[in-house]
């Protein structure tokens, strides 16, 4: 018999203009009282939210420290140094204020605040944590769906690792997603965040289960309202307000569990992935997954045949009679994207021995 668990707590805030509201949450809902507030590089300083959030705070009565310069695929590092100012401060919210690499290493300093060990043992499975801080977020890409999802992944650069642990502990306590903090975001970036929120329910789709599995209709919706998405925001550009909407409410809900529900989670995709950006840190995820998309159809087209003419039909509205020319709609829509679509087109050199490594772990050897 089927049996599976269930669960995802996490609190949503949509609130259009929302940022300036993040102390007053924290304050009225949660009696928080410290927040140590983790972000990225210059934009959020650059783009003055960083101004709007520390305001908030102060009007609300709450002290903080920063710890910023978080980079796309994090390393291990950054999370042991935040923990260690943690530890000296003392708060009760880290609070997440970016995409998925800040969501995803504040994750880890919340679990490691409590933990003697190396957080890199929440990874290669030797440990789950049993306490944590808790966590906010303030979403500014709308991408990995790490502000309501169970998945962390972290990179150790010194050994060129990069690995993911599931677990319930991951969920954040609440996240905050305003739209309008998606408007400073680049195409190239809003590209590839829509790749890898796209990714997260075409790889659940793709898992195994009976072809009339309620939840891939759900995954398919997701999908095709991805691809409008793109439209609107960066291909006709017709009505990007509605585009952003979408975009923040969708990468929450591809990754948030519910487009596996009732079956189980196979990420091939992503674990080839994560293997050549561990070792090449410079490949952006969203990238990555693009680039590794096609090849995944391409070798698995025979065992996956009515799977992906469903998804052509669905998602994009064309009704193919072959399982290629199928292929080809996923195809043509990542090159309409402003995004690399080969790995010779990236700005540094991938050997061509990785990328075989690369496609040969895509291969399903039964379904």
């Amino acid at each position: 018999m089927d049996s599976f668990t269930f669960q995802c707590p996490t609190r949503i805030y949509y609130r259009k203009g929302g940022l300036y509201l993040i102390g007053k949450i924290l304050r009225e809902d949660y009696s928080c009282r410290k927040v140590l507030v983790v972000f990225g590089g210059h934009s959020l300083v650059d783009n003055f939210y960083f101004d709007i959030i520390v305001k908030s705070l102060k009007d609300n009565g709450i002290e903080y420290q920063t710890y910023s310069g978080i980079c796309a695929n994090p390393d291990v590092s950054d999370a042991k140094k935040a923990i260690e100012q943690a530890r000296d401060f003392q708060p009760d919210f880290v609070l997440a204020c970016g995409g998925g690499s800040v969501i995803d290493c504040s994750k880890l300093i919340a679990h490691g605040y409590y933990y003697d060990g190396n957080p890199l043992d929440f990874f290669k499975k030797g440990v789950r944590p049993l306490h944590s801080l808790k966590l906010g977020v303030i979403l500014t890409l709308a991408a990995s769906g790490s502000e309501m999802s169970d998945s962390c992944v972290i990179s150790d650069r010194s050994t060129g690792f990069k690995g993911g642990f599931n677990d319930v502990s991951n969920y954040p306590t609440f996240s905050l997603l305003d739209p309008t903090l998606t408007e400073t975001v680049g195409s190239y970036q809003t590209a590839i965040g829509l790749v890898d929120m796209f990714s997260h329910s075409f790889e659940r789709y793709f898992s195994p289960s009976p072809f009339m599995e309620p939840c891939d209709g759900l995954a398919l919706s997701v999908m095709a309202d991805i691809v409008k998405a793109s439209h609107l925001v960066l291909l006709e550009k017709t009505n990007p307000e509605e585009g952003r909407r979408m975009m923040m409410l969708l990468g929450s809900l591809s990754h948030d569990g519910f487009t596996n529900f009732g079956k189980k989670k196979v990420f091939r995709i992503h674990q080839a992935e994560h293997r050549l950006s561990g070792k090449y840190p410079q490949l952006v995820h969203g990238q990555g997954i693009a680039l590794l998309i096609p090849p995944f159809l391409r070798i698995n087209k025979d065992i996956l045949s009515k799977k992906i003419l469903r998804l052509g039909k669905i998602v994009f509205d064309e009704n193919r009679r072959s399982v290629d020319e199928a292929i080809e709609l996923v195809e043509s829509w990542l090159l309409s994207l402003p995004i690399a679509h080969e790995f010779d087109e990236l700005e540094f050199d991938v050997d061509p021995q990785d990328i075989q490594q690369a496609e040969k772990r895509l291969k399903i050897e039964r379904q």
